[in-house]
């Protein structure tokens, strides 16, 4: 019997929003209504179901950035644009973002092995696109390794604050995510510097 994609991805959804260390395959397939035999010819077990939501997460969210990066030519706007693609990856996906972040420590070895892999491709385009921004002399930043850590801290923790009904779209959270990150927060009037034991700062007149 050929797997309905609709079947497998109803799977997926639903146990992207019971997912925990005490959730059963039992519970859901009576909140599907399926049987615990449905459940088992679509995935081998438990961890199987896991594996999946976490790897379909990092997969599209992959495809997304670099696909986001070919849309512009000027380098720059390449890097907006991932930033705004990979802020706004959470839309309709709260529950599954919640699991690709913080179940990945029930994976087997050999799972985690497979999803760091593709962990390690989405750092990489994110260190090569800042490095590319730095030859050209748009950045000046001295540890592209902190600040890409920094960027994914602040990304893939939205999900845990955002919420639809708060005035605000996600779209709307990206762009002020981006204006903060490339304008900064501070007025145009204030110096500050990091290197110092205090800060230095310039009053408005």
């Amino acid at each position: 019997m050929k797997k309905n994609p609709i079947i497998q991805e109803n799977i997926i959804k639903t146990a992207a929003k019971l997912f925990s260390e005490k959730t059963s395959i039992r519970d859901i397939s009576n909140t599907l209504n399926l049987s615990i035999a449905t459940i088992y010819y679509y995935f081998k077990n438990k961890e199987d179901l896991l594996f999946n939501i976490i790897n379909s997460i990092g997969e599209d969210l992959l495809n997304k950035i670099k696909n986001a990066i070919n849309e512009f030519d000027d380098p720059l706007e390449g890097f907006r644009n991932m930033l705004f693609v990979h802020i706004c990856s959470i839309k309709g996906n709260k529950d599954r973002i919640k699991v690709y972040v913080e179940e990945q420590n029930h994976l087997s070895k050999t799972y985690r092995q497979i999803i760091y892999i593709q962990h390690r491709q989405i750092y990489d385009i994110y260190i090569e696109q800042l490095k590319n921004l730095q030859r050209l002399k748009i950045i000046n930043v001295d540890s592209l390794p902190v600040l890409a850590f920094a960027i994914f801290g602040m990304v893939n923790w939205c999900y845990r604050w955002f919420k639809e009904d708060q005035g605000i779209s996600i779209e709307g959270i990206a762009q002020r995510f981006i204006d903060f990150l490339f304008n900064g927060i501070l007025n145009k009037e204030t110096r500050y510097s990091s290197r110092s034991k205090s800060t230095k700062m310039v009053k408005r007149k």
